[in-house]
């Protein structure tokens, strides 16, 4: 059994990293601040690009979410990522991450199902508006008949211990139809990562936790001082990226687990 290893990449460079850290599939989006949103067609397309030049099996799926907050989005909302969807599927995405719930805190499967529409035969992750309805054992059957191949979900206790219980009885559920993804964030320690993988459970999981600061090679600097509001200026000095090392690390944990 091989563990199957996501990553969320904001560049191609990101992307690039994560293959060659051992990443199957990477998820392309941009503001992670917001929770990650919608990368651009121009992303998109340069990074199909640079995939068939390099030759690489990377799979490359993009995030459809048109803002941040919640997933219970307007009529016009929903025509942007409908729009989105279309437009990144043109740019040659491999596979595409949405999620859309009602008031009630349903799955709004009526619109999920007009997304999927749009890509037919394309790969579908349900995203972690899965954790924003009521009924998560309703919301998988519906996935399910959707057919949605993940189910993206966290898998951290506000306390950094593995949520097992709602994790083993989602992998019970799911029975071979559809993937339990488990989503680990910037609090994820690597070290604990063992305790997850002897449970047998998920095979497929989502890091965001890779990615570090180094100081902008700018050679001017702007003197002004920002002011506590000023989100752009704060961040000239330096740029985030993902290193390859830490994917790395991930992947040859679950390599060492994988026969056990």
């Amino acid at each position: 059994m091989k563990y199957e290893l996501e990553v969320g990449a904001r560049t191609v460079t990101d992307a690039l990293s994560a293959w060659y850290g051992g990443a199957d599939r990477v998820e392309l989006y941009v503001s992670p601040t917001e929770g990650a949103l919608t990368p651009s067609a121009g992303l998109v397309r340069r990074m199909m690009k640079v995939k068939k030049a390099a030759g690489i099996g990377l799979g490359i799926f993009a995030m459809i979410r048109p803002r941040a907050g919640d997933a219970l989005y307007t009529d016009e909302e929903f025509n942007v990522m409908l729009e989105d969807t279309e437009i990144l599927n043109d740019a040659g995405a491999e596979g595409f991450m949405a999620g859309i719930v009602t008031p009630e805190g349903e799955l709004d499967v009526k619109r999920m199902k007009m997304l999927k529409d749009k890509v037919p035969g394309k790969r579908f992750t349900l995203h972690r508006a899965f954790e924003s309805v009521k009924d998560q054992s309703k919301a998988l059957e519906q996935a399910v008949d959707l057919g949605i191949e993940f189910i993206l979900t966290g898998g951290l206790k506000p306390d950094l211990t593995f949520d097992i219980d709602r994790l083993r009885k989602l992998h019970k559920q799911a029975a071979g139809r559809i993937k339990i993804m488990v989503a680990l964030g910037p609090a994820f320690k690597t070290p604990t990562l063992p305790e997850l993988l002897l449970e047998d459970m998920p095979t497929d999981f989502h890091i965001v936790n890779g990615y570090r600061q180094k100081k902008s090679l700018m050679k001017y600097v702007p003197g002004m001082k920002p002011g506590d509001d000023d989100y752009l200026m704060q961040r000239l000095s330096t740029v985030e990226y993902l290193e390859e090392s830490t994917v790395r690390e991930i992947r040859n944990i679950m390599d060492e687990y994988k026969a056990k």
